[in-house]
């Protein structure tokens, strides 16, 4: 698999990026906060999704809002080119696969791409910084040579992890000799809790007898409350038939009299409705022969002239006026343009024929524009190169005041030369200051030390030969040779060099002095370079801009426009364009003038015709300007006339109407009257009424019927013995309530024995926690059989973890050792041939003369490399079933120049086969790897090459 390009929307601090990875090998550089971390979180968290929002990992999400994800361009050897792509969306983020096909993945696809592996499986192999190497320094051999092994084989770390955790685990749970853990705990309650409960088992056969009886009385007092509940039932049953005797009698009244009624039916509100309809039918009646008298004394009228015409024109009045000022607007209209035409005219100095042969275009005046811009521009420029000239000449002015000013500080000569010598005079006084305080020091200290490296190494030798250690013996006569050789070489007092003493009377005690006269004359030196420069780049400025010579072809161009459009070329700039919108104007009005001559000539016959037709309506001759009120009066002469006649004829109408209406509502009257009459079987008014009077009297008994029926509905169902009598009843009552009381003083003797037995119990046993005490026996039982379940369950996983890293040992390490031996021999530049594990299970290392080193025992880098060959071995064996690249930050800072170079090699023979991406802030990174695609984080829109 191959990372062929980044696409980065929002993340972090990059927004809008993209990077192209052409090269097997592709190191990000960038100084400290530059993003390198978040460039390598972005393939992480795209390929394996956002952490959560409150974990521990950061989901750089933009800081000013955006879009937030991007994509990964891949290639990979089994699925082809495909586009991965992630942005914001649930809590890993919405993620979307583009294949080469044209199909479309979503999760599912990306894990089958990633082989199922998740972000701490891909981290555990092919990525990793200089913090996990840093890590190893502070590690314990035991911890190291885990480290190493979970290096070298896969998921052996998380495994470690879960051993260590289940250990921790086990060991809270239970210890055979223990007292804290939680199952021994539980053992000790439980043989406590265990004594407590014989001894209540002994107690309870004492009062077994009085548990018997009170379960006796317990049966009877259910009994006697089973009897008190009949007879309740009983009296309730006889207070019911008491009161339904005389609602029953009631209700056998009230139906014989209702069989004797005879009426059967009768209208509702019946009563009312017949006087309403006897009074309607007189009013009706002499209604109608008020009318007819009316119409009788109503006079005859001839119908007024028509008067459709003059409300037809009058409806127009807002026309005909609308009509006249339009024309007088016009005509005004008419004399103010031709004024000002005559006013422009005067102005441009021009007969109005010349005006209108000039062209005054769209094209033309934007051509002119584009003219005056030109020329405005090209002005401007020479203004623009005079201005900067000027500038320029007066920087050069006074950059050379400045260094007139500055050169009278100028240091002495003196001051000069003492700086350029104070570096070897400097290191020579360090090196008098060394020899003298060896001197007076080393002849007090050096005697003391060989005299206790003599006596040390006469004692080593005694023990030797007493023990018979040629070893001791050797070590003590070499103690014995190193005091006598240092005792030779310390160097006696009163032996410095006359050229020391020299420098030490001269420069002891100068040096703050002489430091600070170099830095004076280095300030200056700096300064001075700084100034003279400026007045270089000054000079080259006012050369160039004294060099350009102005040209001016845009007058030309315009004056020729101006000519063509038909314009004297010696028109003012800046008047030429007020002057086209003059003619422009000109032109407009002459055309307006043609337009409102021919609307005048319109309107005209407009008022004509309305003149025309008012004198046919009115049969008369009309002035124009009387044309209005001479329509209104007649009018108004003719409203009259024919108001007149309208007014008795609506009258007779509406007579003829009422009329006719009052005789319809007498038919109905009488019809509903019948209708009525009908519905009661009544020949006649008077019966009618009888009959009204006898339904009410049946309406009541009926009321007081469903009333007493309701009130039986509510005493509820009634069985009466056959033959009952009503003053049974009280004799009933009287038996039931004797027998309460009977059940009652029963009951009183029962309570008072049961007191007694309960009281009897609570003395032969004081303490009744004897189920409390079993419930808790459950209990701790219980909850010690889940602690014994947990921990068999860790200690068979311990069991399983400690099989399965055997396992791995001896199958999976072996083929991974062979290729790290081989990356270990290469990293060390052959210092080292092998890496192996040994019996006790710690890593080894092989120098070339064949001695073993515990891996504990190396330096911080050589440790670095064996852990890094383990990790790379690890990979290579892994190239055919999950081929992704290996990512790495700072992994060699430690390395020097040597192992660095070794590195170097290493990872350009493997990245044949798998693509290396490499994070550094260190800038010798990027000229210390050969053929390697640099990109510059702070920058990363430009690649370099190199």
């Amino acid at each position: 698999m191959k990372i062929e390009k980044l696409i980065i929307y929002g993340f972090g601090r990059h927004e809008n990026r993209t990077i192209d990875l052409t090269s097997q090998m592709a190191l990000f550089y960038g100084p400290n906060e530059a993003g390198k971390t978040t460039m390598q979180q972005f393939i992480i968290q795209i390929l394996f999704g956002f952490p959560a929002r409150k974990g521990a990992q950061m989901r750089y999400e933009p800081k000013n809002g955006g879009k937030y994800g991007g994509q990964l361009h891949i290639s990979d050897p089994h699925y082809g080119k495909l586009v991965v792509e992630r942005i914001k969306g649930k809590s890993a983020g919405d993620v979307t696969v583009w294949f080469e096909d044209g199909r479309r993945g979503t999760e599912v696809e990306l894990k089958q791409l990633l082989r199922n592996y998740d972000r701490a499986s891909f981290e555990a192999v092919f990525s990793f910084s200089i913090h996990e190497l840093q890590g190893l320094e502070g590690l314990t051999e035991t911890e190291l040579s885990r480290t190493l092994l979970a290096s070298g084989t896969m998921g052996i770390d998380e495994v470690t992890r879960l051993e260590i955790q289940l250990e921790k685990v086990m060991a809270q749970l239970f210890k055979k000799s223990g007292r804290n853990p939680e199952i021994n705990v539980l053992a000790d309650e439980l043989r406590g809790i265990e004594g407590e409960l014989k001894e209540y088992r002994q107690r309870t056969e004492l009062y077994g007898p009085y548990i018997e009886r009170l379960q006796e009385i317990d049966d009877r007092l259910v009994a006697v409350e089973v009897e008190e509940t009949k007879m309740d039932q009983q009296m309730r049953k006889i207070g019911k038939w008491q009161q339904a005797v005389p609602l029953l009698a009631d209700k056998r009244r009230l139906t014989e009299q209702l069989k004797t009624m005879e009426v059967v039916q009768f209208p509702l509100d019946g009563k009312r409705q017949m006087d309403r309809l006897v009074d309607k039918l007189s009013e009706t009646k002499a209604g109608t022969e008020h009318l007819v008298n009316q119409q009788s004394s109503l006079p005859a009228l001839e119908e007024g002239e028509p008067i459709f015409a003059l409300e037809n024109l009058l409806n127009r009045e807002s026309d005909w006026h609308h009509l006249r000022m339009q024309l007088v607007q016009k005509r005004n209209e008419h004399i103010e343009l031709s004024e000002d035409r005559q006013t422009t005219l005067s102005l441009l100095g021009l007969l109005e024929q010349q005006a209108l042969t000039v062209d005054v275009s769209l094209s033309n005046e934007e051509q002119l524009v584009g003219r005056l811009k030109d020329l405005d521009v090209e002005e401007e420029d020479h203004r623009f190169r005079l201005r900067n000239l000027q500038e320029e000449k007066n920087k050069l002015a006074q950059i050379e005041t400045e260094m007139t000013s500055f050169l009278t500080g100028e240091p002495a000569g003196t001051e000069r030369l003492a700086a350029e010598q104070w570096p070897a005079i400097s290191a020579k006084l360090a090196e008098a200051k060394a020899a003298s305080k060896f001197q007076t020091t080393g002849s007090g200290n050096g005697q003391f030390i060989n005299y206790v490296l003599i006596a040390m190494g006469l004692i080593v030798a005694v023990y030797g030969v007493v023990q018979s250690s040629v070893l001791l013996i050797v070590l003590g006569l070499t103690a014995i040779g190193a005091a006598a050789w240092l005792f030779l070489k310390t160097p006696k007092s009163g032996e410095l060099s006359a050229e020391y003493k020299a420098t030490l009377k001269e420069y002891d005690g100068k040096e703050s002095e002489y430091e600070a006269i170099s830095r004076k004359i280095a300030e200056f030196d700096y300064q001075l370079d700084g100034l003279m420069a400026q007045r270089d780049a000054i000079k080259k400025k006012i050369a160039s801009y004294s060099a350009e010579q102005p040209a001016g072809p845009a007058k030309v161009a315009y004056q020729q426009l101006l000519l063509q459009i038909g314009l004297q070329p010696e028109a003012s700039r800046t008047m030429v364009l007020e002057l086209f919108e003059k003619l422009r104007k000109v032109q407009s009005m002459h055309s307006r003038l043609q337009r409102i001559d021919s609307e005048i000539r319109l309107l005209e016959k407009q008022q004509k015709e309305w003149l025309e037709k008012a004198e046919a309506a009115c049969e008369k001759e009309l002035a124009i300007g009387e044309l209005i009120p001479s329509l209104r009066s007649e009018l108004a002469l003719r409203n009259q006339k024919q108001e007149e006649w309208f007014k008795i004829k609506e009258k007779r109408t509406t007579l003829l109407q009422e009329t006719s209406r009052l005789t319809a509502y007498q038919k109905q009257l009488e019809k509903e009257q019948q209708a009525l009459l009908e519905y009661a079987f009544a020949e006649g008014v008077s019966v009618f009424y009888e009959t009204a009077d006898e339904w009410e009297r049946k309406q009541q008994l009926e009321r007081e019927l469903a009333l007493v029926d309701g009130q039986l509905n509510s005493i509820g169902e009634i069985a009466i013995p056959d033959n009952w009598q009503f003053d049974e009843a009280g004799i009933a009552l009287e038996s039931c309530h004797a027998n309460q009381k009977e059940l009652k003083t029963e009951r009183n003797v029962l309570l008072a024995e049961q007191a007694d037995k309960q009281q009897m119990t609570r003395l032969l046993l004081s303490d009744s926690s004897y189920e409390e005490k079993q419930q808790k026996f459950e209990e701790k039982k219980a909850e010690f059989t889940d602690l014994a379940r947990q921990w068999s369950i860790s200690k068979a996983i311990v069991a399983a973890i400690n099989q399965t890293m055997d396992e791995l040992k001896d199958k999976k390490l072996p083929a991974v050792l062979d290729n790290a031996q081989l990356y270990f021999n290469k990293l060390t530049a052959g210092a080292y041939q092998g890496l192996a594990l040994n019996m006790a299970g710690y890593f080894e290392a092989e120098r070339q003369d064949g001695t073993y080193f515990r891996i504990a025992e190396l330096s911080q880098a050589t440790k670095e490399q064996a852990y890094l060959a383990l990790r790379l071995s690890l990979a290579k064996s892994m190239k055919n079933s999950h081929p992704f690249p290996i990512i790495m930050d700072d992994a060699f800072v430690h390395f020097d120049r040597s192992r660095l170079q070794q590195m170097i090699n290493l990872v350009t023979e493997l990245q044949k086969e798998h693509q290396f991406i490499y994070f550094t802030c260190h800038e010798s990174m990027q000229q210390a790897w050969p053929n390697a695609q640099i990109i510059n984080v702070a920058n990363t829109e430009r690649s370099i090459h190199s």
